[in-house]
């Protein structure tokens, strides 16, 4: 009963308040299942060796996109150039814009993560405004931006602050 009303509160935001954010990470891949090719990033977009969605991950993009256009929330949409995130994106949205340093990259890479970091933050305070944002990523990633942990299927809602810092305000979970 609580997460519902919570839901709807996470989405009358969305609807009516400026600099709104949600981050969710791609729907069910097969390297969510196997742990393999998560760094795997073919840079012509062929997928080649990359972790892809599965059919179950698919259903779980669409029903993303359903949920908001259910509330009327119209989002610009920032995704990872890597395929399972596109995928979910593309399914979702339909339109998305990417750009390479929004990747995966191993963690003890520290010179991708802060140029992760300084990209995310500038797609992210030049799109902030009137419209939400959805940021499509990795849990690394989100978590290194958020400081939450981020489960498949959670839409994590937060506000851009001037400065690109993140704001959380609450997590919703797609329903079944």
């Amino acid at each position: 009963e609580n997460t519902v009303y919570a839901d709807e509160n996470l989405w009358e935001k969305l609807q009516q308040q400026p600099n709104m954010i949600v981050f969710i990470r791609n729907t069910e891949s097969t390297g969510n299942k196997d742990g393999s090719n998560m760094l795997t990033w073919d840079k012509t977009g062929q997928c080649q060796g990359e972790s892809t969605l599965t059919e179950n991950g698919e259903s779980q993009a669409k029903k993303i996109g359903e949920l908001f256009k259910q509330h009327e929330v119209n989002p610009v949409v920032i995704s990872s150039p890597m395929c399972r995130c596109k995928q979910t994106a593309e399914l979702a949205f339909g339109q998305f814009i990417t750009s390479p340093p929004l990747i995966q990259a191993n963690s003890s890479d520290l010179e991708k993560q802060a140029l992760f970091h300084s990209r995310a933050t500038e797609l992210i305070l030049k799109h902030k405004g009137k419209t939400p944002i959805v940021f499509i990523n990795h849990r690394p990633n989100i978590n290194s931006l958020t400081m939450e942990m981020i489960s498949l299927g959670d839409l994590l809602v937060g506000t851009v602050l001037d400065d690109g810092e993140i704001e959380i305000l609450g997590k919703m979970h797609l329903p079944d």
